[in-house]
């Protein structure tokens, strides 16, 4: 008898087998939860996709005014294109849109990612952007984001959540998009004059017949001196995209009817492109930038002049900026997420 008890004690021959299940059940545990992990990443990564892109159409919805910033376009586009995204297998039906301006010189270490109010006087730092919030919740988007094997740990369901905020970073602009521009070039010696002024001073630019620095007719990027092709150009903008360096037409001339037909215009914010002082008609010259004028007034007959001022911090939609570009008013507004 005491022989056969040693011999049970002794005896391991079962305990690899209890070692094995205990390892088994280990590695199911693991594997569970990696399952409910790796889902969770999966839908996070989906939610942070809509926030992104959400945030990003409504920062470009920012420059696309009057007035500027266009607040309320930026939340309806951010909105919409958020809910056009999936989350979970199910489209994203709500989501948190917030407008206003971020402090570009915000670090992650030193305060939350939230934005100002849109009522504040932005300082050089604070630039127009778009927050975008969207989660998997409590009455948001189907609800909270059920586990698959959580249950077995008391775990049903969890929300989860993404956020992104995009900002409009402004830029000297350098190529403007076609029916932007107004064929009357100014040189730039005559805007360094006038521009910068608060409040910006109304005057007068009519032919360099009448007024040497005022400016003069431009066909843009072909040699035209009809009255037709140049009134085609006062009423739709220049045809084709034109940017900085482009070599364009000064054309000679002072017809009555170009001015009058100017006085269409009259409420319209257009750009003008900037030439050198020493330009001369019948002959090409670069652009060198381009500045925003708002048209008030406009005579033929035989005062022949358009009246206006420069108009400052205008978003030209769509345009393109570029370091190094003069820059007089006309700015290109570029989105950049920031998270």
């Amino acid at each position: 008898m005491e022989k056969r008890c040693r011999h049970l004690v002794n005896d391991q021959s079962g305990a690899l087998a209890v070692w094995a299940a205990v390892v088994l059940v280990v590695l199911i545990v693991i594997g569970a939860l990696a399952v409910d992990i790796g889902h969770l990443a999966v839908v996070k990564g989906e939610l942070q996709k809509a926030a992104d892109a959400g945030s990003l159409a409504g920062a470009r919805a920012l420059s696309t005014g009057p007035p500027f910033p266009n607040w309320i376009s930026a939340q309806n586009l951010a909105s919409a294109t958020t809910q056009k995204n999936q989350a979970g297998g199910n489209l994203i039906t709500t989501c948190q849109v917030q407008v206003g301006y971020w402090d570009y010189s915000w670090q992650a270490s030193t305060a939350p990612a939230n934005l100002k109010s849109t009522g504040i006087v932005p300082t050089s730092q604070d630039v127009p952007a778009v927050k975008v919030t969207v989660s998997k919740d409590t009455g948001q988007n189907h609800g909270p984001l059920l586990m698959l094997f959580g249950p077995v740990f008391g775990i049903n369901a969890r929300a989860v959540s993404a956020q992104a905020v995009a900002c409009t970073i402004y830029a000297p602009v350098n190529q403007i998009s076609p029916g932007q521009g107004f064929p009357l070039a100014t040189p730039q010696g005559f805007v360094d004059q006038l521009w910068g002024q608060d409040p910006p001073p109304s005057f007068r630019i009519g032919s360099s017949y009448h007024d040497p620095t005022g400016g003069q007719w431009t066909s843009f990027l072909s040699n035209a001196n009809d009255v037709p092709t140049v009134q085609a150009l006062i009423n739709n903008g220049n045809p084709t995209p034109l940017q900085v360096g482009d070599q364009i037409w000064i054309e000679p001339g002072t017809k009555t009817s170009l001015y009058d037909d100017a006085a269409n215009r009259i409420g319209d914010t257009v750009l003008l492109p900037i030439v050198s002082d020493n330009f001369a008609t019948n002959a090409q010259t670069p652009v060198l930038a381009f500045v925003a004028f708002y048209i008030e007034d406009a005579q033929g007959g035989c005062d022949k002049y358009i009246q206006g001022h420069f108009v400052s911090n205008y978003t030209v939609p769509g345009g393109i900026g570029a370091s190094g570009t003069p820059n007089y008013g006309a700015q290109a507004g570029a989105p950049k997420l920031m998270n």
